[in-house]
């Protein structure tokens, strides 16, 4: 294992988080925008439900007593669920509404409440977390060569997981102000919808996805064009704006930084930003 030196961003999800053959995905987008800064870990895991993710949580989120003093930490997580819990009833990935609900409160329960035993949740200063609903399918792709067995998926179910998910937005946005820690929400459903001339349906959906679910480099430039926003407008001043050298810096020295006769004075000039000082 190599020794953690950055501080991490965490991306939590399902296959829309952990594909990495497209070009310009979100993890793409991200480790290009952050090197020498932070680095981006995926844990995103392909056909997983909330319900299979919870189990898993225990393994991706460090807990506080693992963490020593100025130790590395997560400073943004994005969350990006509910398109597998959206399956139709009878499929192996469907979760109900009401229980998709109970497992994204303790997702952000977990990372936010000083209460909690997660490491993520110890400094609100540095604690930011970006919530993805599900975007619209194309069931004109997704369906053209299933037979009528295996159609998982209907625009109208689908449409109340990502109603849910912007509803939990709302209800944790008072928490986050109150606490001083950082949420932000990416409409998913509606940027797709305004991308292609406010329509949720039709044959020009396409080019935003592969196969009627899955991201194009095009559906993923939606989604970093709302999530950089949040992120550069919602979270500014936060450690977070990639472009900001006084509100992010390099973690090492830059090499024109180097005292050159003096290599061993590097380790001294490890920076952080203000939220982690």
């Amino acid at each position: 294992m190599a020794e953690p030196l950055n501080d991490a961003i965490v991306l939590f999800g399902d296959s829309l988080t952990s594909r990495q053959e497209v070009p310009w995905n979100l993890h793409h987008r991200l480790s290009q925008s952050y090197r020498g800064k932070l680095d981006v870990i995926n844990r995103g895991y392909g056909g997983y439900n909330t319900v299979w993710l919870r189990e898993l949580f225990d393994k991706i989120f460090t807990k506080k007593e693992k963490v020593e003093g100025t130790r590395p930490v997560v400073r943004l997580v994005t969350i990006w669920l509910g398109t597998n819990d959206a399956a139709l009833p009878g499929h192996a990935q469907h979760v109900p509404l009401s229980t998709f609900k109970t497992n994204m409160n303790h997702f952000l329960h977990s990372l936010t409440s000083p209460s909690s035993p997660y490491a993520a949740s110890h400094n609100p200063k540095a604690k930011n977390i970006i919530l993805i609903t599900p975007t619209i399918f194309n069931p004109l792709q997704w369906e053209a060569d299933l037979p009528d067995k295996d159609k998982s998926r209907k625009l109208e179910t689908t449409r109340k997981y990502k109603d849910a998910v912007l509803e939990l937005g709302e209800e944790w946005r008072a928490k986050s102000e109150k606490e001083g820690w950082g949420l932000g929400v990416v409409d998913l459903w509606g940027a797709m919808a305004a991308a292609n001339g406010g329509k949720e349906e039709g044959k020009e959906l396409e080019k935003f996805f592969n196969d009627g679910l899955h991201l194009t480099t095009d559906g993923y430039d939606v989604l970093w064009q709302q999530a950089s926003k949040i992120i550069k407008q919602d979270f500014a001043g936060r450690g977070l704006d990639w472009e900001d050298v006084k509100d992010l810096p390099f973690r090492a020295p830059t090499w024109e930084e180097i005292n050159y006769d003096h290599p061993e004075t590097i380790k001294d000039k490890l920076k952080l930003p203000a939220c982690r000082q």
